[in-house]
């Protein structure tokens, strides 16, 4: 499996021929030098900071200062190519940054395990650089792993691209809402100031006329009704008064369902990025699987990176999945059909009844079991019908769909190369 997707990679990126790692002897590190040319651009890219770059090319002679990010790149990643004044600087600058995880990856023998310690850095993403360095100048890292790793750091440039173009479109749009908002409120202010002003005239005005009402009430001899008409005025006051007070009510539940509407947009803005990551990992993991087995033309050339049906892994059989996310079914059946097969689900006894799993599994050719999403009693019934009926059966920890990817490939795997046991069932567990 490993060889047809360095092959790919490389094919994808114009390494017809790859060229071979350099012999080294023992188990002495690679230096830079050492590496392959087509591995330079991403090492430099990766490991070493830009402003790092510029102080140690000034320091190795080179005119940096009429030069662009990108030009000086370009020289630098030349200069790697052989054993040079800047390739030696290089090499001790990246073993003094990243010395943490060149002795974690020194601790361990073999392509497999530094391969490990790669997929473990690049899953947490907490230092990629460093990894990225420590497992190219580890040395038992072959040409074929090394294409391995070159691909992830490829396909990870992508991912994170395209995150952080959803991140700026989400932030204008945050950006927009947030002056929506603020216009609002100012204008909710000005209304309210308004009216406090309005309120502080009538007031004002009727203090006014209740004054001369009660000086012409003390002068002339009419001042019952000059008093009558003072009362309706202060009627009419407390009329604007409990206007002045219900706007003010208002503003104060306007400014509540803001602060709400923001609480709900941050929450749903964090949503938006859990779900376009899984999303980026999902399909991620897709592409990867149904790279593998693409299809090849007549000369030998590397082909279109689709699973065409005549070389269907699945050829029409039918795979029953039971557990898993419910987001996360479709990405398992569109797995399945684009490999020719057929797809069931059933929930693993979460809200179907498990009387029906005997049914399914009676129905399908093989089964994968999310173990970490179905109940216990589902658990065993499924294990003692599988063993029961003879069918295949694979047992995921991780209910992904790179996961659920590997459980078909594993399955499709043991099922061809040792096909069903005499008197007995496969069962297998996988990460």
């Amino acid at each position: 499996m490993h060889t047809s997707l360095t092959q790919l990679i490389g094919a994808a990126f114009g390494d017809a021929q790859p060229q071979s790692l350099r012999p080294v002897a023992g188990r002495r590190r690679k230096k830079v030098w050492e590496l392959p040319q087509r591995w330079h651009c991403a090492l430099v890219g990766t490991c070493l900071p830009v402003a790092e770059m510029r102080k140690l090319a000034a320091r190795c002679g080179f005119d940096e200062r009429d030069m662009n990010d990108y030009t000086l790149h370009t020289a630098v990643v030349c200069s790697c190519d052989s054993r040079s004044e800047f390739a030696e600087m290089l090499q001790r600058f990246l073993d003094k940054r990243h010395a943490a995880a060149v002795a974690r990856f020194s601790r361990v023998k073999g392509e497999r395990a530094v391969l490990d310690l790669w997929a473990e850095a690049l899953a947490a993403g907490s230092d990629v650089a460093g990894a990225l360095w420590a497992a190219w100048s580890h040395a038992d890292l072959g040409d074929d792993a090394g294409k391995t790793i070159y691909g992830d750091l490829h396909m990870l440039s992508h991912q994170v691209g395209a995150a952080v173009r959803a991140d700026l479109r989400q932030l204008e749009q945050l950006k927009l809402d947030n002056a929506r908002l603020r216009d609002e409120a100012q204008a909710l202010r000005i209304g309210l100031s308004s009216a406090q002003r309005e309120k502080d005239r009538v007031v004002a005005d009727l203090q006014r006329r209740l004054t001369d009402a009660e000086q012409r009430a003390a002068l002339l001899p009419r001042r019952d009704l000059e008093l009558a008409a003072a009362r309706k005025a202060s009627r009419d006051y407390a009329t604007v008064l409990d206007r002045a007070n219900a706007l003010a009510r208002r503003v104060d539940t306007l400014e509540e369902r803001n602060a709400a509407n923001a609480r709900r947009a941050q929450q749903l803005a964090g949503e938006l990025i859990e779900t376009q990551d899984a999303l980026a990992a999902a399909e991620s993991a897709l592409e990867l699987s149904l790279g593998i087995g693409g299809c090849e033309g007549v000369s030998g050339a590397a082909g279109c990176g689709r699973t065409c049906p005549a070389e269907a892994q699945l050829a029409g059989r039918c795979v029953l999945c039971i557990g898993g996310r419910t987001n996360l079914v479709d990405g398992y059946r569109r797995l399945v059909e684009t490999q020719g097969g057929r797809f069931l689900h059933h929930d693993g006894g979460q809200e179907e009844s498990l009387h029906r799993i005997d049914a399914a599994i009676a129905g399908a050719d093989a089964v994968v079991c999310q173990s970490g999403c179905v109940s216990h009693a589902a658990y065993w019934r499924l294990k003692e019908a599988c063993k029961k009926l003879g069918k295949p059966c694979i047992f995921l920890k991780s209910p992904g769909v790179g996961s659920f990817a590997r459980g078909l490939a594993a399955l499709s795997g043991g099922a061809r190369e040792a096909g069903a046991p005499p008197g007995g069932i496969p069962l297998i567990v996988a990460n």
